[in-house]
């Protein structure tokens, strides 16, 4: 059963010169990249972001440059009958074939395991020809079951929604305005960016929503009281952009601070929601500890609202592109290496963004149509000598 299961999952072992035909991601290079070292390679993110479409286009890499198909082995644990052959490390690797060549190690969804972490450790210490890379839909269950056992043994990458320019590759042939305005309505899974119909787009992100509450939620973090935390998602919707208030939500639903806080640290955990918080330094009127909340898919977050309204008739465009630009700046940082944060000062003076990296100091505001130059600017700049700062339109998108 489980060779049958096996050869299901690897058709490139019984069909010569196999291609998957999918389109190629800019994370891409980087994740080939870390293909000949030695570190275990975790991709992580939400589910249907690409996970898969990104390990089978490093398994058609290894084909093309020559690596025998009987030394690349793929495994989708969402098949739970393959459990059994990772119960015992002897067995496994003698499934792989316990021999020096080297040996590539696909796991899909890892999370699935009892114990991955200890599994993977096991695996990476005992047999040094085996590269392993596995992904995984749920940070909050990965890291609870990897702990420890995978520092200084693995390199995590995050896998975000498609960027613009990938979005536009993905939904070809479509003009840049049209990819704009469609991402801020339907948001830019794959899947979703694929379809032609607004009909259709809506009944991808309902499928993806559905999916992520019965297996992120109820399957892996037990989650029981589902219609509270669907209306906490509601709440969450309509602050996205703003700063957080968790008092007040805490009032308005009549539940715990504590239990908002644990709601907060799953929607960040599962890839829904990211916390962005504020940037500050010695200057005493700063605020230092509200963050703001985003949506790293605009689509899920209209879906949450049950708005897709055309954006000639929303109030919210600024709101839905300054979230948009942050999943830019996300979704072009591959190694986790920029330091994203807003600023704020007790009387308001606000910039939506803070960049720092490598040689990098960038205030950025966000304006759907207006590039003129922002007063809180001259502020910033006396306070922090040598910030760089720029105005981003849509148009900064459309040229």
């Amino acid at each position: 059963m489980i060779n049958e299961i096996f050869l299901l999952q690897n058709p490139w072992r019984e069909q010569k010169d196999y291609s998957f035909n999918l389109k190629t991601r800019e994370i891409f290079k980087t994740l080939l990249d870390n293909m000949d070292n030695e570190l275990i390679l975790g991709l992580v993110g939400s589910r249907q972001v690409g996970k898969s479409s990104l390990i089978w286009l490093l398994i058609e890499n290894l084909l093309k440059s020559g690596i025998s198909p009987k030394n690349i082995f793929y495994f989708n644990l969402d098949d739970l009958k393959l459990h059994t052959l990772f119960s015992a490390i002897p067995e496994f690797i003698q499934f792989l074939g316990n021999d020096n060549k080297r040996k590539y190690v696909f796991i899909d969804e890892v999370q699935r395991l009892n114990s991955p972490g200890l599994f993977l450790k096991e695996v990476f210490d005992l047999k040094k020809n085996i590269k392993i890379i596995y992904s995984g839909s749920s940070q909050l269950e990965v890291k609870a079951k990897t702990k420890e056992h995978l520092v200084g043994r693995s390199r995590i990458f995050t896998i975000n929604r498609l960027s613009f320019n990938e979005y536009i590759d993905f939904a070809a042939p479509i003009t840049k305005q049209e990819a704009l305005n469609k991402i801020l309505l339907f948001g830019s899974y794959p899947a979703v960016a694929k379809e032609t119909q607004s009909i259709d787009k809506k009944l991808r992100i309902k499928d993806i929503f559905q999916a992520y509450v019965q297996k992120d939620l109820v399957d892996f973090i037990n989650l029981k009281d589902i219609d509270i935390y669907n209306k906490f998602l509601i709440r969450a919707a309509m602050q996205s952009g703003d700063l957080l208030n968790i008092h007040s939500i805490s009032n308005s639903m009549g539940i715990s601070r504590n239990k908002i806080e644990e709601y907060l640290n799953i929607l960040e955990q599962t890839f829904i929601c990211k916390r962005i918080y504020p940037f500050h330094k010695n200057y005493n009127k700063e605020i230092s500890k509200t963050p703001k909340l985003y949506f790293l898919d605009l689509g899920l977050r209209n879906f949450i609202l049950n708005n897709f309204n055309d954006l000639s008739l929303r109030t919210d465009k600024g709101s839905l592109f300054e979230n948009f630009y942050l999943t830019e700046l996300l979704s072009k940082d591959h190694h986790s290496m920029k330091k994203v944060n807003f600023w704020r000062t007790t009387n308001k003076t606000e910039i939506d963004f803070i960049v720092q990296g490598e040689g990098e100091f960038n205030a950025i505001e966000i304006k759907w149509k207006n590039s003129k130059r922002p007063k809180s600017f001259s502020t910033i700049e006396l306070l922090y000598p040598g910030i760089k700062t720029s105005v981003i339109t849509c148009d900064d998108f459309l040229v």
